[in-house]
């Protein structure tokens, strides 16, 4: 009971959280302009550091102003690129909901019904105005996605891509500093392309739950807003994290672990962008609020270690996307690791040793150093009978003996070792 409370309480949390950030945008980009025009200092030859200030500026000699430098245009660079996430925030809201949504809504509620309402003022008989209704609707609508929607919705996700990821870096920078990108152009492409792909598949899977043919009332509807909350979560936090330096197997299994904040933080843009029945219009009230809820991710502090029991939902799409990718990969190599355990030191796919074969592995390194040993001690001394000044043949040396009985027994071991390991197994 006690478990379910904090699952519910930490849900609820999530959700407060995903709608407390939005105000973030309000106030944002005014204390970003007042950080970056505080005066700058100036240091001095003690050590001093004098503030530059407008008393300081006018006490000082009157001269010809100086030029601008380099790094006054480089500051008022960077308010620019500071102080517009508002501005793309709008830009996002007039382009998918002022230009995109609201001309969908104005086609089909208002072109379509007015046209309709003409040819039945136009036609009194109803078998010519249903004739003519019938090859005229589907022809509007077909010309109407074709060369306004299709090309509108294609221009829309390159803009917004674009402007997501704007609004995401100018609130971290703000907020957490500069980003910590991955350190290799290579790595960066192939977490990007990876992670898409999850996405595509987690978003088809979640579509084939909907679907399923399950008894129980609204089950599949539960099941299914989970995993779009997860996704919309995912969609949020990513930026943040990736600005953060955390890879894809982190990122999922941070999600995993902790999937009842998660759940509720995204439970809103889930909720709201399924209210839709088109899947156009859908699409555009998630685009008018997505930007808002990337500040509100960006300033959100997720409660984790709630429930013990992790919600793998996304195991299946990574071990799909593991199965595509490893017969393109170099032997020992998975395309992505799977999602860390508590318990697991490391995330590769590749398995260690046997028992049998480190073992066998040991005692031929052993061997081949006491061979070392007794070579070198065998040279030394024959070094040293060489100095002497008679000129007798010496006698064979002990460690002579027993390099040579080394030498038998090692090929001994050799031997004994060799058709167990080329030899076949008997039944």
């Amino acid at each position: 009971m006690e478990t379910l409370y904090r699952v519910g309480t930490t849900v609820l949390h999530g959700v407060l959280d995903s709608i407390k950030g939005i105000t973030v945008v309000f106030y944002l980009d005014k204390e970003a302009n007042r950080k970056l025009s505080q005066p700058a200092t100036k240091p001095l030859l003690g050590g001093s550091v004098l503030p530059r200030t407008k008393e300081s500026l006018s006490s000082s000699q009157p001269g010809p102003a100086p030029p601008r430098t380099s790094s006054s245009s480089s500051l008022v660079s960077k308010r620019i690129e500071e102080s517009k996430v508002l501005k793309r925030v709008l830009q996002c809201s007039m382009l998918n909901g002022g230009i995109f949504m609201l001309s969908i809504l104005f086609f089909e509620y208002a072109v379509l019904p007015g046209l309709h309402l003409f040819l039945w003022y136009l036609f009194r008989n109803s078998t010519t105005m249903t004739t003519v209704w019938g090859w005229m609707q589907p022809s509007l609508s077909l010309l109407f996605n074709s060369l306004w929607v299709t090309p509108l919705f294609l221009l829309s996700k390159i803009v917004n891509s674009l402007w997501f990821q704007d609004i995401a870096d100018s609130a971290y920078k703000f907020r957490k500093g500069r980003p910590q990108l991955m350190p290799s152009i290579s790595k960066l492409i192939a977490d990007t392309l990876i992670s898409l792909l999850i996405q595509i598949l987690f978003l088809l899977q979640s579509t084939a739950v909907k679907y399923l043919p399950v008894p129980v009332p609204f089950a599949c509807t539960a099941i299914y807003m989970v995993h779009m909350s997860l996704l919309c979560s995912l969609y949020a936090f990513e930026y943040k994290w990736f600005n953060m330096g955390w890879e894809l197997h982190k990122r999922l299994t941070y999600i995993e672990q902790n999937w009842p904040y998660f759940l509720g933080f995204g439970l809103p843009l889930a909720a709201l962008s399924e209210l839709p029945n088109s899947i156009v219009i859908s699409g555009c009230v998630f685009s008018v609020l997505f930007p808002l809820f990337i500040i509100s991710a960006n300033e959100a502090t997720p409660k984790v270690d709630v429930c013990e029991t992790p919600l793998k939902l996304f195991s299946v799409v990574v071990a799909l996307t593991n199965a595509l990718f490893r017969g393109r990969t170099k032997p020992g190599k998975a395309a992505l690791s799977q999602p860390l355990t508590p318990g697991s030191g490391g995330r590769g796919l590749t398995p260690p040793l046997s028992s049998s074969s480190s073992s066998f592995m040991y005692q031929q390194q052993q061997q081949q150093q006491q061979q070392q040993q007794q070579h070198r001690h065998h040279s030394s001394q024959k070094q040293h009978h060489h100095h002497r000044s008679h000129h007798r043949q010496p006698s064979p040396s002990p460690s002579a003996a027993s390099s040579s009985f080394a030498s038998v027994q090692t090929a001994q071991l050799h031997h004994q070792h060799q058709p167990v390991l080329n030899r076949p197994l008997r039944r």
